[in-house]
């Protein structure tokens, strides 16, 4: 009879390299805390806390090894893609943009053709493109591999302002968020209400209109005249001029007499206003109109005819 093989072998080979020893820690543990059929630990490991810190500090190195072997991996792949020409710019279209260039656009987000996108910062771009001073808001989406779209939402001008000295002061875009945003350049549009006064001390503060002042009050007054009403639209205005005694005072295109729009209740007294106006044009009397005084008592307002040529 062929003597008995036993198909389990203490010293049979668990392989080689890294799978070989991690095999070969948790046989021994299994061994070490597995009982055997008498009741006694297996003697694969002699008891006593040394052989006990052995196993230990072989687990302790493996955790240690396979993180750093996996971010080996990564960096190295990393590295790969980013000097490959998968991720390489090859196409990029720009949309919303009227005031600011294509070319502007692309310059100011920090995009080259040819270059790899897996290092571009996003965020970064956007906020370098919203400082443009016509971009209200850009948003840049990478369409991957190798595409990008610039989308920008620039900013409508609802009125001019003039900074500075009034003969070597400079005319600026407003918009209707009462931010003066870019300089009137030649050539521009300035079909637009004009904003006068001494600003710096009535309201206007780096560039912003603040709340609850005199200025606020001609940015309400073209903002609802921009909302396109027959009588009294925008381009029927032709200038706002904000005093610090009176308040608003409003100029209209074809017509030279003042309309005094006090300092409050802007919105009751525009469109109190539009229904003067509209009888006046109405029985063709606005040309004998001297001045309106819209603040002349609290529900009433005051219309002032030029006296008759003797």
């Amino acid at each position: 009879m062929a003597p008995y093989t036993p198909k389990y072998s203490p010293n049979k080979s668990l392989g080689k390299g890294l799978p070989g020893r991690v095999g070969q820690v948790l046989s021994g543990l299994r061994k070490r805390v597995m009982p055997t059929p008498g009741g006694k630990r297996s003697g694969a490991f002699p008891a006593g806390r040394k052989h006990e810190g052995r196993a230990l500090s072989r687990i302790h190195i493996l955790l240690l090894v396979v993180p750093l072997l996996v971010a080996a991996s990564g960096w190295f792949v990393y590295g790969r893609l980013a000097s490959s020409d998968i991720f390489r710019l090859t196409e990029l279209s720009v949309s919303g943009n009227h005031m600011v260039s294509r070319r502007q656009l692309i310059e100011k987000s920090g995009l080259r053709q040819g270059m790899n996108l897996l290092g571009f910062d996003v965020k970064a771009a956007r906020e370098r493109l919203r400082q443009l001073a016509w971009v209200e808001e850009a948003n840049l989406h990478i369409a991957w591999p190798s595409r990008v779209e610039i989308r920008v939402r620039e900013r409508h001008p609802l009125a001019l302002v003039r900074l500075g000295d009034k003969k070597k002061g400079s005319l600026f875009y407003l918009d209707r968020n009462g931010y003066v945003f870019a300089p009137v350049l030649p050539g521009q549009d300035v079909d637009f209400p004009i904003l006068t006064g001494d600003l710096s001390d009535l309201g206007l503060e780096k560039k912003q209109i603040r709340p609850d002042t005199p200025v606020a009050g001609a940015l309400a007054f073209v903002r609802l005249a921009a909302r396109g009403n027959a009588i009294l639209p925008a381009q029927a205005v032709s200038e706002l001029h904000v005093d610090v005694d009176r308040g608003l005072i409003v100029y209209l295109v074809d017509r030279p007499f003042p309309i005094y729009m006090g300092k409050e209740n802007i919105r009751t007294r525009y469109y109190r206003l539009v229904k003067i106006l509209e009888r006046l044009y109405r029985k063709k009397k606005i040309a004998e109109i001297k001045e309106i005084q819209m603040n002349y008592m609290e529900n009433r307002a005051l219309v002032a005819t030029v006296d008759p040529v003797r």
